[in-house]
């Protein structure tokens, strides 16, 4: 599939790569086909592009990576939404904030993404009785990351 992107300018998408948010994203709603991509320039961030909407594209980023201890209480029928077998099929990933002032940046620990890699469906959830940040900075750890050299590979495709 071919699509045109205001971020990443025309790109292909695989079939087996397309992912499927049956209830939209908080706030886009109608928008139910992503993909996630990656750069080398942007790593450790990747991007949720909506596949409907050329200019919707969603920095998201492995919150493993910069919180190790990160344990959401994910609710056991948000798996079965899923149709997760196991919790090693789900990918989590926060969506991250990038203003023009990068030492403001934050990542949305509060609302995780949620794409169980087995069949490409995926859920945004906003996290009940939880201490987690809606805007929780990651300026800090970033930079710590990236001195050890980044991280690549959260299950993302390369931009062609």
């Amino acid at each position: 599939m071919r699509i045109s992107t205001t971020r990443f300018g025309d790109i292909n998408i695989a079939p087996g790569k397309i992912i499927t948010m049956p209830d939209g994203l908080p706030g886009l709603d109608t928008l139910k086909r992503y993909a996630l991509l990656s750069t080398e320039e942007t790593d450790p961030f990747h991007w949720l592009q909506a596949l409907d909407a050329a200019d919707v594209s969603l920095a998201v980023i492995n919150p493993y990576l910069l919180f190790p201890e990160y344990k959401p209480m994910v609710p056991e029928e948000i798996f079965e939404q899923l149709g997760a077998e196991n919790t090693e099929d789900v990918l989590v990933l926060t969506v991250a904030v990038i203003p023009r002032e990068f030492r403001n940046m934050t990542t949305n620990l509060l609302a995780p993404v949620l794409i169980n890699t087995r069949n490409n469906v995926g859920k945004q959830i906003i996290l009940e009785n939880s201490d987690y940040d809606l805007r929780h900075p990651i300026f800090d750890q970033i930079r710590k990351l990236v001195q050890r050299g980044g991280a690549s590979g959260v299950g993302a495709d390369q931009k062609n």
